[in-house]
């Protein structure tokens, strides 16, 4: 099905290959480091197409930028538009649908419709993820400051909405998108299909030995993945004389981890992707009470190893309520300190929740989202089904 693959920079190809090397140079070794982890399969690197000085031209500008986060995003978007305009350059050869991620490198979606292709984007988040943070960040003024107006940059770059007025069908990770697309965007739901994400298989032989009490959060502790309802549940937790050790691995900026109300909190910082294996180890229950996604990869990662799940239904989990855990409503840490409790409390509740997920997480491996991936895409073909990839 795959005609072209178009992407920034890759590890294994171009002057990716050189780059990469520099992983244990200072300054430039986290994303060498990255870019190393970055590969294409052998077989499909004869139709790929990267295009390594934007991306690397993209990368210097915004260490010259530093932190001035109004400032990146004007830069991400013209890097978004600087690819689609060279990409459109070296052409859809005979491809009849392009698949993009979120509408990123509008130009090329503009003119693939303008070539009569039919455009097929990835909704790896809730559209409205912006929306829910403005509304957040004014009720929690302290939490994250120096936040830019987003809306109001993109209309300053006359930036047009690509996503909603050039899309023809979207993948969606999971109903809490596609409803949210159809009910606050007035997308029409039969072009639109549920495609769940998965996780490798490998982690099937990790043997979840829990620390009774231990509670794992892993991602960025920040507003949008819920971490102030999840100190506010500590909280409610502490004071019912339940002494649970709760540790949030992942990124965090000070001005959080010093919020008087993350005091029950014990911030690992970022842990290395090797090193997470043993928290999903050691973890009596995953905890992710997220305000938006698309479909949590890290929720799919924890049910394969064994550890039930306490989320929210923005999450967009596959996590069946009573089953594999509990989905409680969001920004509600007495439910959420109420579902923790539970589980921990009740042991049989928490083997049989353990025994259920790893079952459950086997329907939603790497190689099972292929082959939904590939069966929701063959019938959108109108010729001979080529597919182009942005």
């Amino acid at each position: 099905m795959l005609e072209r693959f178009y992407t920034d920079i890759t590890g294994n190809m171009d002057p990716g290959v050189f780059v990469s090397l520099g992983a244990a140079l200072p300054f430039v070794g986290r994303h060498a480091r990255r870019l190393a982890g970055r590969k294409l399969p052998e077989h499909l690197r004869a139709k790929t197409t990267t295009f390594p000085s934007l991306s690397l031209g993209h990368r210097l500008r915004r260490a010259i930028t530093g932190q001035d986060a109004a400032a990146i995003f004007r830069g991400s978007i013209r890097f978004s538009d600087s690819l689609g305009h060279a990409m459109t350059r070296r052409g859809f050869g005979n491809s009849t649908h392009v698949y993009s991620m979120l509408g990123e490198c509008g130009p090329l979606l503009v003119a693939a419709k303008q070539r009569g292709l039919t455009v097929v984007s990835e909704i790896y988040i809730l559209p409205s993820t912006e929306r829910i943070l403005a509304e957040e960040r004014k009720k929690f003024p302290d939490w994250e400051s120096g936040v830019p107006d987003f809306a109001a940059i993109r209309q300053e770059l006359n930036e047009e909405d690509v996503l909603l007025r050039r899309t023809d069908f979207a993948i969606c990770p999971s109903e809490a998108v596609r409803n949210d697309l159809v009910e606050n965007f007035g997308f029409v739901r039969e072009r639109t299909a549920v495609v769940p994400y998965g996780m490798k298989s490998e982690l099937f032989s990790v043997h979840n030995e829990p620390i009774r009490g231990r509670v794992l959060f892993a991602g960025t502790a920040e507003l949008r993945k819920g971490v102030h309802y999840l100190a506010m549940a500590a909280e409610k937790l502490a004071q019912r004389g339940l002494d649970y050790e709760i540790r949030v691995a992942g990124n965090v900026q000070s001005q959080i981890a010093k919020q008087n109300i993350c005091r029950h909190l014990n911030f690992l910082g970022r842990v290395p992707r090797n090193e997470m294996v043993r928290e999903f180890a050691a973890a009596d229950i995953f905890v992710l009470p997220s305000l938006a996604e698309g479909s949590a990869e890290v929720i799919y990662e924890a049910l394969a190893c064994g550890v039930p799940v306490v989320t929210t239904p923005e999450a967009g989990s596959v996590v069946r309520d009573g089953i594999e855990g509990r989905i409680v409503p969001s920004r509600d840490p007495e439910a959420l300190s109420n579902a923790i409790g539970e589980i921990i409390e009740d042991r049989q509740l928490r083997d049989g929740m353990a025994h259920a997920a790893r079952e459950r997480a086997r329907d939603f491996t790497l190689e099972h989202y292929g082959e939904r991936l590939v069966s929701t895409l063959r019938p959108l073909g109108t010729k001979q089904g080529e597919l182009a990839r942005a």
